[in-house]
């Protein structure tokens, strides 16, 4: 590299911890969690509704606010699937994600978009598109799993993995 004249550099490793915001929306959104909410943006010019929230229409541009959060249910239809089988370090733990994990898009009834997010199943022949499945809660699940929180902290480990409903339970 070649150095022009008058430039110079300065070399220093610092740690920079820092907090940002997410916005209200999202805040509004993880606080619900805690009550065992799940919440979308219904947009009050279309109608519209998001999940995740967002705060600005893709149809009609039109922005949403935290009035235009609406509840939604916790069930839904499986629209698409994956089981992956790679390692990969999980930026929300910094740690490596145990795999093999099933991941799915589905559709919240009563939401217009769709949400993707984990599943707790891994065998691909259990999978059917057009299947029901629901939202899980942390302190929902048997105290030795993996999983279990006693208590919402308003993260998105509130809801560890979507779950496959079978016949019966829809």
């Amino acid at each position: 590299m070649v150095r022009q004249k008058g430039e110079f550099q300065i070399r220093w490793k610092t740690d920079l911890p820092y907090r940002w915001a997410i916005g209200k929306l999202a805040v509004k959104y993880f606080e619900e969690l805690k009550k065992r909410k799940i919440m979308g943006s219904k947009c009050p010019k279309c109608g519209k509704m998001y999940m995740p929230p967002r705060g600005v229409c893709a149809d009609c541009f039109v922005e949403m606010t935290v009035d235009d959060m609406v509840e939604l249910s916790r069930k839904g239809t499986l629209m698409g699937f994956t089981v992956v089988n790679y390692p990969f370090v999980d930026p929300n733990t910094g740690a490596m994600r145990p795999f093999p994990y099933g991941y799915v898009i589905c559709q919240l009834d009563g939401a217009d978009t769709y949400l993707m997010h984990f599943c707790d199943e891994i065998d691909h022949t259990k999978f059917k598109i057009g299947q029901r499945v629901e939202a899980v809660f942390c302190d929902e699940l048997p105290k030795d799993h993996e999983s279990y929180r006693p208590e919402l902290k308003g993260d998105i480990y509130d809801i560890p993995f979507i779950r496959l409903l079978k016949d019966e339970e829809v």
